[in-house]
């Protein structure tokens, strides 16, 4: 049902299969309203997006036995993978809604949906006593619905609780016992329309950490393209949302940043098919009904750039990189940046030391130093490394890597910003000689290159190693290692 392709980080490519074809993922599901539909279901398709979802309970509101007749598919006129919601928005929207969950089950069965989401209550920004009134109402729901499912429709359980962490970590748990499909984190909206990243880093972290890891995770109403790396390097897989039409009707032009009023822009920074034949000025001259359309259509190539880049990014093993090149397009992306460091032991516990089609890594600053890879690789270093020769110099690496080169009797170690230090004998092994960067260095990375070297004199030399230095004058960190390396009363060469 859910096959996984690669792993990086804590994201992975991979396919859910259903009844009616498969779902690459990460995947977005652009949310379909049947009868206020802005773009035509099959310009969403030539777009790129060969999935989407739907409401259910609107739909049994709307059309009642003519999908069940005609079945979904053929009444949306699309002959692939559809997802189908219960509800659950409109109880978090306008309170509890007329019908059970057997009714709206039942329902997404007769209509054909592939994917469907059982009748869940949303927990939304609330106080913890009404949050826990939400986590108790889903898993009773949850254990409804396990006697109400068939084999052939996949079935999502969403996880509840908001932003109490320890309500989602009850409801994860309870959850990962119950034989469903795909899971999905729920009621994020209100926290993703404050840019409040943070929290959802949160929320799917804690989440995540108790789900079975061969199941999907969905996260509902992330409609945003800045949020969609942050949350697949955690593991979520698919996401839906209506933002692309919401911010349309708004004149709410998307970015990769943000969103910009369509008046307050004088020239359009993407080369989508929209804003390369038009100018903001002449899609405010626009009938307000086809203006909407047209930036509905360039916020989804907007949404559909941000999950190609994603899957790029897990592809070639540089998630972390894209994740840091992005935290700085708004403080918020930062902080969620700083949030996610704190789950690093979790994200290691899936994320793969090689990958098979390695690509140089690039630094910048300080955030390069979190790559889950390059911890890895130093705490290697630091903890299991132990040198064969009992005379160890620590060299600074030559610009040219190919003159790397080791000496009888001694054992050579280089030492570099931002990987630390590197023994000869794997030097050119993934990631040692595998990145550039710009000089100078930031302190934060000068400040770490000489705390791991004195950590590793001080461990060596109690091991009874005998350790040389090798600084130069004419290099800023070479001499600020010389200079530790002499407090610690080891002997350097200085050249």
């Amino acid at each position: 049902m859910f096959i996984i392709k690669e792993f990086e980080l804590e994201g992975r490519l991979g396919v859910i299969k259903t009844k009616r074809g498969k779902v690459e993922t990460p995947a977005f599901f652009p949310v379909i309203d049947p009868l206020k539909q802005l773009v035509s279901i099959k310009e969403i398709e030539e777009i790129g997006f060969d999935q989407i979802i739907t409401n259910a309970y609107l739909s049994y509101k709307r059309f009642g036995e003519k999908l069940i007749s005609e079945g979904i598919h053929n009444v949306l006129n699309f002959d692939k993978v559809i997802m189908t919601d219960s509800g659950a928005y409109q109880i978090l929207e306008y309170g509890n809604i007329d019908a059970s969950q057997e009714t709206v089950m039942n329902f997404e069965k007769a209509i054909g949906s592939d994917i469907a989401v059982i009748l869940d209550k949303p927990t939304g920004d609330v106080n913890k006593l009404d949050a826990e009134k939400s986590v108790e109402e889903t898993l009773k729901n949850a254990y409804e619905a396990v006697k109400l499912k068939d084999d052939k429709t996949l079935w999502v359980l969403p996880i509840q609780g908001g932003r109490y962490l320890d309500l989602i970590k009850r409801s994860s748990e309870e959850s990962a016992k119950l034989p469903f499909d795909i899971f999905a984190i729920g009621s994020p909206t209100v926290f993703l329309e404050k840019y409040s990243y943070k929290t959802i880093i949160d929320m799917i972290a804690t989440a995540k950490n108790c789900l079975p890891p061969e199941k999907p995770v969905h996260l509902f109403g992330a409609g945003h393209p800045l949020i969609f790396p942050f949350a697949a390097s955690l593991g979520i897989d698919a996401f839906d949302s209506a933002s692309y039409a919401l911010y349309a009707r708004d004149n709410r032009y998307m970015t990769d940043y943000g969103t910009e009023r369509l008046e307050d822009l004088d020239y359009f920074t993407c080369n989508c098919p929209v804003c390369s034949k038009y100018t903001p000025k002449e899609l405010m001259e626009m009938d307000k009904k086809e203006r909407e359309r047209l930036l509905s259509m360039h916020n989804l190539y907007v949404i559909k750039r941000s999950i190609n880049r994603t899957k790029q990014a897990i592809k070639e093993g540089r998630l972390w990189e894209f994740l840091v090149e992005i935290s700085r397009y708004r403080p918020e992306a930062y902080e969620a940046l700083r949030s996610l460091s704190k789950y690093i032991k979790q994200i290691n516990k899936y994320n793969p030391r090689y990958k098979g089609n390695p690509r140089g890594l690039r630094f910048y600053n300080e955030e390069n130093l979190w790559n889950p890879r390059i911890i890895n690789y130093k705490t290697w270093i630091l903890t299991k490394y132990l040198p064969d020769e009992k005379k160890v110099i620590l060299r600074q690496i030559p610009k040219d890597t190919r003159y790397c080169m080791g000496e009888d009797g001694r054992e050579v170690i280089y030492y570099t910003p931002y990987i630390g230090l590197i023994p000869y004998e794997i030097c050119g092994v993934y990631p040692t000689i595998q990145f550039h960067y710009y000089d100078p260095i930031p302190i934060q990375v000068e400040r770490d290159l000489i705390n791991m070297v004195r950590v590793f004199i001080i461990k060596m030399k109690k091991l009874g190693y005998d350790i040389i230095v090798e600084a130069s004058y004419n290099n800023y960190y070479s001499h600020d290692i010389g200079k530790e390396a002499e407090r610690l009363k080891v002997k350097v060469n200085w050249k």
